[in-house]
């Protein structure tokens, strides 16, 4: 018994003696492992705001060893970020981070988690005269907060959580928010995972003026895995999104717009030595307007041969002119009047070239929207080309530029009657037989106006409309035609359709 008693003794005197030491030595690598991470960190921060403006830095402010623990304290400053009014966002926040030395921090100990590790730490928003309005509505929580684990070998897992928000205004408008969570793991290279979701988000807008609007999300979830390039503005990878619903309840009536089963799935890929290329589907499975069925829609939008360095390149331009296209978009304006200097029009130029000299590609890939008895669908696909200058004229500059383009609509005409059908039901009519007649004639009348005019026809149940352009040529529902021929077609068929005087 005693020879036991011993042993155990023993063992538990050599655990502590590990710990211990264990504890020293992370101790003394953490301020290390701290600026490499904080400087990881800045490096994220700086290829997020490429193309947003501004700048987000991530600093350590103090630092408080002891043998088994260390207190961090972080400021997060945030400058001259665009607002949509034109304003900037200019602010700091403090950070407070309670780290437990490796190599068994207690609290992965308490969860059975015993692979050793550097350090684990805990951190927390600091409530100061910026933060204590947020401090305010998520009931004296703090709104952010992080356990994050440092590996030996370079890794990092974290896991942060939003808290809830709960708001509620004088006259009835409010803001309940369920909180979120966010795992993610990152190596030393840079290649990161994620997953997290929130369980709902609900929005209530009342004013004197116009009927009370209430916007709900619920169910939303996010995963991914991403890795970081030679250029700033290009990650490789994959993000997915899905929300289960969203509604809208709006107008007099408080009518209900319903969309189920949304979903957005990102990919982007290296697709050559220095182009990208990448994918983006997004999906509706159920659309609902005041309780009838309208259908389900998707879309997809794919990219090739992307020139990276020139996407870098054009992303950091546009952040140079940022505010200037969003005070033209303020006032109704395509593009801003830029102001640059012979230096920064060539080498836009240049970049643009360059863009184009990888003959980019395009495609919005089947746009369509499905109903009870049909589906309508859209594809376009443009392929680029670099012109032999930028100062040409327009339709030669256009010529140039584009290469070829293909796209094809087809209407189904029982689609059209279903929203005919659907229309009808919204406006309180109630005379099934005459609903049913007016369904029908909406899809025939569609057909018949768009083969009179010429910019379709009819193929069974379906009102196709395509075209094809290469070379200068057209050929527009089987026609062939010159560039020049096609626009004055469109131009006659525009004027015809403008109201006579």
């Amino acid at each position: 018994m005693k020879k036991s008693i011993g042993i155990l003794s023993g063992l538990a005197v050599a655990i502590a003696v590990v710990t211990s030491a264990g504890a020293w030595y992370t101790g003394k690598q953490l301020p290390a492992e701290l600026e490499r991470s904080i400087a990881g960190v800045n490096q994220d921060l700086r290829r997020a705001m490429v193309g947003v403006g501004g700048e987000v830095t991530f600093e350590l402010a103090s630092l408080d060893q002891h043998f088994f623990t260390s207190t961090a304290h972080y400021r997060v400053k945030v400058k001259d970020v665009p607002l949509q009014d034109g304003q900037s966002l200019d602010f700091e926040v403090g950070v407070t981070d309670q780290i437990e030395h490796g190599p068994f921090p207690w609290s992965r100990v308490k969860a059975f988690k015993l692979l050793p590790v550097l350090a684990t730490s805990n951190s927390r928003l600091d409530k100061d005269a910026f933060t204590a309005d947020w401090f305010a509505v998520t009931g004296e929580r703090a709104p952010l907060s992080a356990q994050t684990t440092l590996g030996f070998g370079g890794s990092v897992d974290s896991d942060m959580q939003v808290a809830p928000i709960s708001i509620k205004g004088d006259n009835g408008t409010s803001i309940e928010f369920s909180g979120m969570h966010l795992q993610a793991s990152e190596d030393r290279a840079g290649a990161s995972t994620f997953q997290g979701g929130a369980e709902s988000f609900v929005f209530k807008l009342v004013g004197a003026d116009h009927p009370p609007a209430t916007f709900e999300l619920k169910g939303l979830k996010v995963d991914g895995t991403l890795a970081t390039t030679q250029y700033d503005a290009v990650y490789v990878g994959n993000v997915d999104l899905h929300l289960s619903e969203a509604k809208a309840t709006l107008g007099p009536k408080q009518q209900v717009l319903q969309l189920k089963g949304l979903e957005q799935n990102a990919a982007q890929v290296l697709d050559g030595a220095d182009t990208m290329g990448g994918r983006v589907d997004y999906k509706i499975a159920d659309i609902t307007w005041d309780g009838r069925a309208v259908g389900s829609a998707q879309m997809g939008v794919t990219m090739q041969s992307i020139s990276a360095p020139a996407l870098q390149a054009l992303s950091q331009w546009y952040k140079g002119h940022q505010r200037e296209f969003e005070q033209a978009a303020a006032v109704g304006q395509p593009f801003p009047e830029l102001v640059m200097s012979p230096e920064e029009k060539s080498k836009l130029h240049g970049d643009l070239r360059q863009l184009l000299a990888a003959k980019p590609k395009v495609a919005i890939d089947n746009l369509s929207l499905k109903t009870a008895n049909g589906e309508s669908r859209f594809n376009l696909a443009v392929d680029f080309a670099s012109p032999s200058s930028f100062d040409l004229p327009a339709d030669q500059l256009s010529k140039q530029l584009i290469s070829q383009v293909k796209s094809q609509l087809t209407l189904s005409k029982p689609m059209i009657g279903d929203l005919a059908t659907l229309q009808a039901f919204l406006q309180g009519q109630t005379d099934a037989q005459a609903i049913a007649q007016q369904a029908g004639q909406a899809g025939e009348m569609v057909g018949m106006m768009a083969v009179q005019s010429g910019m379709a026809t009819v193929q069974g149940s379906d009102v196709v409309s395509s075209l094809h352009y290469a070379d200068g040529n057209v050929d527009f529902n089987g026609k062939k035609m010159s560039l020049e021929e096609f626009v004055m077609l469109l131009n006659a068929h525009f004027a015809a359709m403008q109201p006579q005087g």
